[in-house]
């Protein structure tokens, strides 16, 4: 990341930054040399890492909530593509590709359920 454009993040945007596991070394610590140099106070850190913290725990219990099962709720895509995309920015891979699967099983026994009904209402 070019520091000029590191400049424009504001304090809560880097603190984010700086906690990402993703992100590599070197950006890192471009990122930890802006933070460290806008001489943020203790209270504004404090409210930082509250902020991180609350919004972390939000994501966490979002997943961990009583999920719709994609293979019967596939109607509702942006429920479910809403949660893949915070699986995979959390970093689980895996559970995003089985939902992913189920969802489009889910999709295509729905499709397959329209078709056979669109026919069976033709036939008669």
């Amino acid at each position: 990341m070019e520091p000029n454009k590191i400049r424009l993040l504001d304090n809560y945007q880097l603190f984010q930054l700086i906690q990402s596991n993703s992100i590599d070394k070197t950006t890192v610590d471009k990122l930890k040399k802006e933070y460290n140099s806008r001489n943020i106070n203790e209270n504004e850190k404090l409210r930082l890492q509250q902020k991180y913290d609350l919004n972390f725990s939000k994501r966490d219990t979002e997943l961990n909530m009583n999920q719709w099962d994609p293979l019967y709720t596939a109607f509702a895509l942006n429920r479910h593509f809403r949660h893949i995309a915070l699986l995979k920015a959390l970093g689980r891979k895996k559970e995003a590709e089985k939902h992913m699967s189920r969802l489009y099983i889910g999709l295509a026994l729905y499709f397959a359920g329209v078709i056979l009904l669109i026919l069976l209402v033709r036939s008669e």
